[in-house]
């Protein structure tokens, strides 16, 4: 190697490890990546407002077929469940059941664990510093 850092490629192999790090956690409970990020969405979203799949779709990035196959992997294994809406019977928001809300908690205590290990490693100052240099640089690549 020649020494010089790239950015980008630092960022995207800690990025993997966060993710293989929560995916590794949502196996225990029959999730994959994927359908622990659904569930989390769903659970933080819909205090707000009914989710739909086009929601999820938009939210993750995802083109409707998959997610709709990952939507009815997730029914059939009892993590959510499609209600329809009174408004029009052709929608139905996507809702957690007891089993999806349970995995939710487990798999969220996991990542705030996560989150308050990898502080630890950190200063106050250390902290704030990153997330500024962090923002920086995002802010720049939006612009």
């Amino acid at each position: 190697m020649d020494g010089e850092v790239h950015i980008g490629k630092e960022i995207n192999i800690f990025s993997h490890r966060i993710h293989r790090a929560i995916s590794k956690e949502a196996a225990k409970y029959g999730l994959t990546g994927v359908q622990s990020r659904i569930i989390g969405f769903i659970y933080h979203a819909s205090r707000k407002k009914d989710i739909f799949q086009k929601d999820i779709e938009e939210e993750l990035d995802i083109r409707r077929s998959s997610v709709t196959s990952v939507l009815q992997l997730m029914e059939k294994n009892g993590y959510i469940q499609r209600v329809s809406v009174s408004d029009d019977a052709r929608l139905k928001k996507i809702v957690l059941t007891e089993k999806g809300l349970e995995i939710q908690k487990n798999v969220f205590d996991f990542i705030l664990g996560f989150e308050k290990s990898l502080r630890d490693e950190l200063s106050d100052d250390e902290l704030n510093m990153f997330i500024n240099i962090l923002n920086r640089l995002s802010k720049k690549i939006a612009d």
